[in-house]
């Protein structure tokens, strides 16, 4: 029995074999049909296993990896435009940063030179007063620093110092920063003004010049990074195309994936009368080596599936035959018990035979001594 059962695997394992074998060959045959099929409709049906629908099938699947192909070249090209954006407005930023300090500059060296001259009195206005008193916080501060740098002590003494020194210098950098602020508030009201052709010519000329320079790289700035936004916004909560372009990949190897099977349900269509008319116009002379060998491999695969249904029917006889000696053996047991049984009824009878003899010569005696 086990035996047999290793032949039976091996005999499935040769069918698979085979069939696996006949299955390349229709992939092969259905894929060089579709090839030459090309851009035709040479079938009316274009839905279900028939050559139009399998077709439409292949059609399908050629389109999603075209789209997808498409997609994925559009997410390289705006991952690339995207670090080019990036590239731009750091550089802009960057010469806006320059430009702006520049500007800074000149504001300052303006109201230096606006505070400075008293024909511009009415136009410098309470920035002079603002100047004076940031000036005299200073000077005072600056004093001070001087006063603490040459004062002695002991420890104790030069904590104090270095805690007033630190205060000191606190304000000064914040008298100095907001006196920029009034020179640079001065400067820019001078050149809003159009008064200060004579205070500083070359100054104002340059001033109006970064101004327009800033402007223009504002503008600039403003469609990049409106440019660069909408294809961030394009990539997802991730920010990068890479995740996307992943999945589409992914995609386009599972379709990849399913076209063996379309060529195999086109290919296996030429074993079969209708669909062989159907693409008659598509096989060639040099496909009937393939449609042989398919029809050779056919008729092995079903001389082994009859040798497997031999060796079954062989196992079922057996098992039949096991299944009678069985019955039989029960047949026997249960004759036997018969057998047995019969003849306790026969002890039986005669037990109740010579019961009833003793109760009639009972009986008869009874009558007897009734008599007398």
């Amino acid at each position: 029995m086990d035996e047999r059962k290793n032949t039976i695997r091996e005999l499935e394992e040769k069918k698979r074999t085979l069939t696996e074998d006949r299955k390349r060959l229709f992939e092969g045959l259905g894929e060089t049909l579709l090839q030459r099929i090309g851009e035709e409709e040479p079938f009316i049906e274009n839905a279900g296993d028939k050559p139009g629908g399998i077709l439409a099938d292949y059609r399908k699947l050629q389109s999603e990896i075209s789209e997808s192909v498409d997609k994925i070249k559009a997410l390289e090209a705006d991952g690339q435009r995207f670090k080019v954006l990036e590239d731009e407005v750091a550089a802009k930023e960057s010469e806006k940063f320059q430009l702006a300090k520049e500007l800074e500059d000149i504001y300052i060296r303006l109201g230096k030179a606006l505070l400075a001259d008293p024909s511009f009195e009415e136009i410098a206005g309470p920035s002079s007063a603002q100047e004076e008193s940031l000036l005299a916080k200073i000077e005072e501060q600056e004093s001070k620093l001087e006063d603490l740098e040459e004062k002695e002590g002991g420890i104790f003494a030069w904590l104090g110092k270095n805690a007033q020194m630190a205060v000191s210098k606190t304000l000064l950098s914040k008298y100095r920063t907001a006196l920029k602020r009034v020179y640079h508030n001065a400067g820019e009201k001078i050149l809003s003004s159009g008064q200060g052709e004579s205070l500083d010519k070359e100054s104002l000329r340059e001033a109006n010049r970064l101004n327009e320079l800033l402007s223009t790289l504002t503008e600039d700035l403003t469609t990049l990074k409106a440019e660069r936004r909408k294809i961030g916004d394009s990539f997802g909560s991730d920010g990068t195309p890479s995740r996307r372009i992943q999945c589409l990949e992914k995609h386009i190897t599972h379709i990849k994936g399913e076209f063996p099977e379309v060529y195999l349900r086109l290919g296996s269509l030429t074993a079969e009368d209708e669909g062989k008319e159907t693409l008659s116009s598509f096989i060639k002379d040099e496909d009937q080596p393939v449609l042989e060998k398919a029809e050779l491999l056919k008729t092995q695969i079903a001389e082994v599936e009859f040798d497997i249904k031999k060796v079954k029917a062989a196992i079922s006889i057996d098992k039949e035959k096991a299944e009678i000696e069985k019955t039989k053996k029960a047949i026997l047991n249960q004759r036997q018990k018969i057998s047995a049984a019969e003849e306790h009824i026969s002890d039986y009878e005669k037990q109740i035979a010579d019961s009833e003899e003793r109760i009639e010569e009972l009986q008869a005696l009874i009558k007897g001594e009734t008599g007398k």
